[in-house]
């Protein structure tokens, strides 16, 4: 194969895999200067702007005011390829702002010589704003039960089930209500009231004690803070209420204290969490607390997993007071050795909960019922509290509390919803860290591999063979090692007579049987179309003709099923062994090459 022709496969398959990319991220090129010289459709898209109006556009007239100060400073570090990539705000043809995750990459030409600048973006603006709507409700809960959120004028856009048992009030009753409708007429006719929301508009939450009344006028008084929320200008753009009836002081002293609680450790989970996005540590930290605070001897905190094998309950954190010394080390060996426990089996009350996205409160249980496939460890169970921990409406997990003398009822589960819903925020949040993790993984993996075959790529192959020869000659090692270049024999018939699909599979399994026949230090990858290529690392060259040699033979052999056909095909290869007097890779290249053609010469399916 000449270099014309592997320079030809090698654009075909660059071109599939930015048409790849294409459809996935918005793309433009600029020059060294900033200039915008090419855009694809999502970038177009993205900022609302036809690529006609924005082409030759320079790169700060996507950037809001402020930022353009900072541009020079900000391009200069592209172009030398200190930004690679990171969140950066932009802003939209109608003036808006939005985030993007973008990549901003150095083009080089074949001289080694930047030519410009390519940059591939995501809108992750939702993420953004998604991401502040979190922390927002999280700062509501700090201070009590009932939730109810007001528009920046006072009017009510949202009351939780707390407030409206409260009130009194159903909720079609309240939402576009102002504010004062709970209010005492007379006290919203006084000056206070009017500097009470002056002082709101200005950002500053307002906590304290407030005489409210209820439906029919029912007179009730609220621990209460009002915290504005604010948009990226600074701006008020709604205010969350937070407030526990303080009416009867008796239960409202004890309720204050496990409310008290209970946000500590909402905050000690939502701390941790934000500190190392551990949550079996975030977990850890509060759960004996936990146990302490709702006169539990028995519980769990889980996760709903699935794979391969099924939906199974995984526990970062399980706890029991009662648990003896020998106990303890086991559950502390299998934390070490497994991470946890997993419940596989969910045809029970544990199960129930997750499968059913349903509460399980009960205190008359048999312990067959509920805790059929725990592990051995767990304690006969009485009483039982199992809550969802949900996202949107779906189950993540759960939380399983047990043994209880006084029982579980209904004011447990509204104790706990902060705590429950702060849970389905961490998780949901720690499941979308662990995708980005995996799909940037698999961008990055796909940026060096071959998409077919699942080898390394040309780009990969001589990173790793030219960091391989550059260590060589810097050290001026003589270590054995021999270069091999592989090739399918008549490829192009097996792709006449039985396809390109068939083709495809035939390039798989060649890649299959050579990972299966080389050493784990050994690198083959994909050079392009059927041309694959062996670094063999640490061998003699003798030893590296038996190995190709026997790669060779055992192809010959294979068969390979394909659509109820029988495939057959060899392969023909070229050895060439390193030597001090190398220049680079490529000159290696060209020796196992030239070897590559004689065995063609030769008659193909041979090694030379």
């Amino acid at each position: 194969m000449n270099n014309q022709s592997v320079d030809l496969i090698t654009r075909f398959d660059s071109e599939a895999k930015l048409h790849a990319l294409d459809s996935i991220y918005a793309i433009a090129e600029f020059d060294l200067a900033g200039k915008l010289v090419e855009a694809n459709p999502l970038f177009c898209k993205m900022l609302g702007y036809k690529k006609e109006d924005i082409i030759q556009k320079n790169h700060t007239f996507f950037l809001p005011e402020a930022q353009r100060k900072k541009h020079d400073h900000f391009w200069h570090d592209v172009v030398k390829g200190n930004i690679n990539a990171g969140e950066f705000q932009r802003k939209t043809q109608k003036g808006e702002i939005i985030w993007l995750h973008a990549a901003y990459t150095p083009i080089i030409d074949d001289k080694g010589r930047h030519i410009g600048i390519i940059k591939l973006a995501t809108d992750i603006t939702q993420e953004k704003l998604l991401v502040s709507e979190h922390r927002a409700r999280l700062d509501a809960i700090e201070n009590a039960q009932g939730v109810i959120e007001f528009d920046k004028d006072g009017y009510i856009t949202h009351i939780n089930k707390h407030y409206l048992v409260l009130t009194g009030y159903e909720e079609k009753d309240l939402l576009g209500q102002h504010h004062r409708l709970l209010c005492n007429p007379v006290d919203t006719e006084q000056t206070a009231y009017q500097t009470f929301w002056e002082t709101l508009h200005r950002g500053h939450p307002i906590s304290g004690r407030f005489h409210r009344l209820g439906k029919g006028s029912h007179s009730y008084w609220i621990q209460a803070t009002y915290s504005p929320i604010m948009d990226s200008d600074g701006n008020v753009r709604k205010i969350i209420k937070y407030a526990h009836n303080i009416t009867q002081n008796v239960e409202t002293e004890k309720k204050a204290h496990q409310q008290g609680i209970i946000l500590d450790i909402l905050l000690s989970v939502h701390d941790s969490f934000l500190l190392d996005h551990n949550l079996l540590s975030a977990c850890d930290k509060v759960f004996e607390r936990l146990l302490n605070v709702t006169n539990s001897t028995f519980g769990f905190i889980a996760t709903l997993q699935e794979d391969e094998d099924g939906q199974s309950l995984y526990l970062p954190a399980i706890s029991n007071l009662t648990w003896d010394e020998e106990t303890l080390n086991w559950y502390r060996n299998q934390r070490r050795t497994h991470g946890g426990l997993r419940i596989r089996k969910l045809d029970n009350l544990f199960g129930h909960v997750v499968t059913h996205n349903t509460v399980v409160c009960t205190n008359n249980l048999l312990r067959q019922k509920a805790g059929r496939d725990l592990p051995p460890i767990h304690p006969a169970l009485y009483s039982l509290l199992g809550i969802p921990i949900t996202h949107n409406g779906k189950a993540l997990g759960m939380i399983a509390l047990a043994n209880r003398r006084e029982g579980y009822d209904q004011t447990m589960i509204e104790l706990l919803a902060p705590l429950v819903k702060t849970l389905g925020i961490i998780i949901h949040a720690r499941s979308l860290e662990d995708e980005r993790t995996q799909i940037e993984a698999s961008l990055r993996f796909s940026a060096g591999h071959d998409f077919l075959t699942g080898l390394p790529n040309r780009s990969s192959f001589f990173e790793q063979a030219n960091a391989f020869f550059l260590h060589n000659q810097q050290n001026q090692q003589t270590d054995k090692s021999c270069l091999a270049i592989i090739d399918i024999d008549l490829f192009k018939n097996i792709n006449d007579q039985y396809g390109h699909l068939a083709g495809d599979a035939v390039l798989k399994e060649l890649a299959v049987l050579m990972r299966m026949s080389l050493r784990q230090e050994d690198l083959v990858a994909r050079l392009g179309g059927e041309e694959f290529i062996i670094l063999l690392k640490d061998i003699s060259y003798q030893t590296a003709m038996m190995t190709i040699e026997r790669i060779r033979k055992a192809i010959e052999q294979h068969t390979l099923e394909y659509d109820r056909q029988t495939l057959h095909f060899t392969i023909s290869a070229g050895i060439a062994a390193y030597r001090s007097d190398l220049a680079s890779v490529e000159d290696w290249i060209q020796l196992a090459d030239a070897n590559l053609y004689a065995a063609k010469r030769q008659g193909r399916n041979c090694v030379k």
